[in-house]
């Protein structure tokens, strides 16, 4: 079965990254993904912890961190000047990313709507990526996109497919989430295959419900009490021969800090039963 072999910060939203990271590493994991995002979750955003911080942060806990997990706006896809602003709003982070050693990070154009240009959309999605993606080669970063993603303007397979066989740029990567495979139910292995050598990312969290494009669907949920099949998760990415990295990825808000190590006690254990490997050391109850 695939293994587990990093933990994200997002388990703890709404808490300081200073009152997550000693959490992380109380948990046994030595690699560590940050979450940061535009109207919670303010990790690492622009303030507190600056780059320099944040990597003698990591270093005082012997932690390495393998991707900054960010989202700063929903953009219109259809307005070429919000094109322009994402891809100023990103390469503003990729430059703090060298100061920390952050080696990926993700990014999403475009909201998800219904109006009848979504082709339209996605080509111009498609610039936006791949000049990031050129800009941060030069940075030594690379770039995810999390897809197929509910909220995006890719969260079907077949937009995510259109999209990744028109960039130019080799530097950009996809990022597959357990939650929103769960929700979509598209066919994991078919994916998995055609996306192919781009597959640099993988997020493990639970989710139940119909897919109602309402942004309300139930995406963060431990495992074990959702209804995402995590052994047939694991099996496909076996399959295709998957060995990159793979983030826990629960995520709970205003919740005490006792009751979310409830929590992570439970979905360790639950992967750790259907056949999920879990790193050395990491501790599950």
């Amino acid at each position: 079965m695939a293994k587990v072999t990093a933990l994200s910060s997002l388990g703890w939203a709404h808490y300081t990254l200073y009152e997550a990271i000693p959490r992380m590493a109380a948990r046994g994991f030595t690699r560590v993904e940050i979450a940061s995002f535009s109207s919670y979750c303010f990790h690492f955003n622009f303030g507190s912890p600056i780059p320099g911080e944040l990597r003698e942060l990591l270093a005082e806990f012997s932690l390495e961190p393998i991707c900054l997990n960010y989202y700063a706006d929903h953009h219109r896809a259809w307005v070429s000047q919000e094109s322009d602003d994402f891809v100023a709003q990103w390469t503003r982070k990729i430059e703090q990313l060298n100061g920390v050693g952050i080696p990926m990070m993700t990014m999403g154009f475009g909201i998800r709507n219904e109006r009848s240009d979504q082709q339209v959309q996605l080509a111009n999605a498609v610039k936006a990526y791949d000049e990031v993606g050129r800009i941060a080669e030069r940075y030594q970063v690379r770039m995810l996109l999390e897809a197929p993603h509910l909220y995006g303007i890719m969260p079907s397979p077949e937009q995510v497919l259109w999209v990744c066989e028109r960039l130019t740029s080799s530097n950009i990567g996809v990022l597959v989430d357990s939650s929103h495979w769960g929700i979509i139910g598209y066919d994991i292995d078919e994916f998995l295959s055609n996306i192919g050598n781009r597959l640099w990312h993988v997020h493990l969290r639970d989710s139940r419900g119909p897919d109602t494009a309402d942004f309300r669907q139930e995406l963060e949920l431990t495992p074990g009490r959702g209804t995402v099949d995590f052994q047939q998760f694991g099996e496909a990415l076996d399959r295709v021969g998957y060995d990159g990295d793979v983030s826990i990825e629960f995520e709970y808000r205003d919740m005490p800090f006792d009751t979310i190590e409830q929590e992570f006690d439970c979905g360790l254990r639950y992967l750790d039963d259907v056949g999920w490997e879990l790193p050395d050391g990491v501790r599950r109850g």
